[in-house]
């Protein structure tokens, strides 16, 4: 098995930490979008939150993220009642998630 590179180890954990730190901005960016109904730009957000959420190992994120997108998926398009419902319960949880991450990041 190969040794790690510690430089290269710090600078993943440094863009991990840095990521973790704009999630609070990144979670009231798609509440913006959501009550503006910008539409196909929420859905645009909670795509990319979606993918780099996984990437940086927030998976509970990922998850609240992608089941946004998921909501979104028609995007251009206003959701019917029960769809915003359903949007605004997984924004709440988003935003929970983006919190904690935020929390406990180094």
């Amino acid at each position: 098995m190969a040794e790690s590179d510690p430089a290269i180890t710090a600078l993943v954990e440094e863009a991990r930490a840095d990521f973790a730190r704009s999630l609070r901005a990144k979670a009231a960016t798609l509440e913006d979008l959501v009550a503006r109904g910008a539409w196909v730009d929420a859905r645009r957000a909670s795509h990319k939150l979606r993918g780099s959420a996984g990437v940086y190992g927030f998976a509970a994120l990922g998850a609240a993220a992608a089941a946004l997108d998921d909501l979104m998926s028609g995007a251009g398009e206003a959701p019917d009642a029960a769809a915003l419902a359903q949007i605004g319960d997984t924004l709440r949880h988003l935003r929970a998630e983006a919190e904690r991450a935020s929390r406990d990041a180094p």
